[in-house]
């Protein structure tokens, strides 16, 4: 009977742990976005149409495919490069990043833009969230929520690690 009692206490302490460990394992370091990072893939979810959105009050959305992302974690700076294309000017953009935690197990990545002291441009110092949806060390998937003419629907960006280096 001892024995029994000594094995059902082990199992629920051990039970237990194993859950407080996973829930720790869920939130993001910014170890895991060190080097640099390319937009693979730009897709709208919701209600179907054709959207025209500017991203980052920056560029239409289609300007960000391929785009390369650095993320530098000890300091949490950054920048992203966007590429000339079809109706898209080449440009550099330093950033500020980390990530913010909502509550609920949804964390989210929130960057603003700095000038090369990084210092905010913007007078508010205001900046954007992109909800993480997934994040492995490879890969990384993130929504922005909008809305068009009253309809909502989330921009889903696809983030493909190319490198471990960093260069800002």
């Amino acid at each position: 009977m001892r024995l029994t009692i000594t094995a059902l206490l082990c199992l629920i302490i051990f039970s237990c742990s194993g859950s407080k460990s996973a829930a720790t394992e869920s939130k993001p370091s910014k170890k895991e976005l060190k080097g640099t990072w390319q937009v693979t893939n730009i897709r709208f979810v919701g209600k179907e149409g054709l959207y025209k959105v500017n991203l980052f009050d920056l560029a239409d959305s289609p300007c960000f495919k391929n785009s390369e992302w650095v993320f530098i974690p000890n300091n949490g700076t950054g920048k992203f490069n966007l590429n000339t294309s079809n109706n898209c000017t080449a440009s550099t953009n330093r950033i500020l990043w980390s990530f913010y935690d909502a509550g609920g197990a949804q964390y989210y990545f929130q960057f603003k833009f700095v000038n090369e002291k990084n210092k905010p441009l913007s007078v508010t110092k205001s900046g954007y969230r992109m909800r993480i949806s997934n994040l492995t060390p490879s890969t990384m998937e993130t929504r922005v929520k909008t809305s068009s003419q009253g309809h909502p629907f989330d921009i889903v960006l696809t983030f493909d690690k190319i490198s471990d280096t960093i260069t800002l």
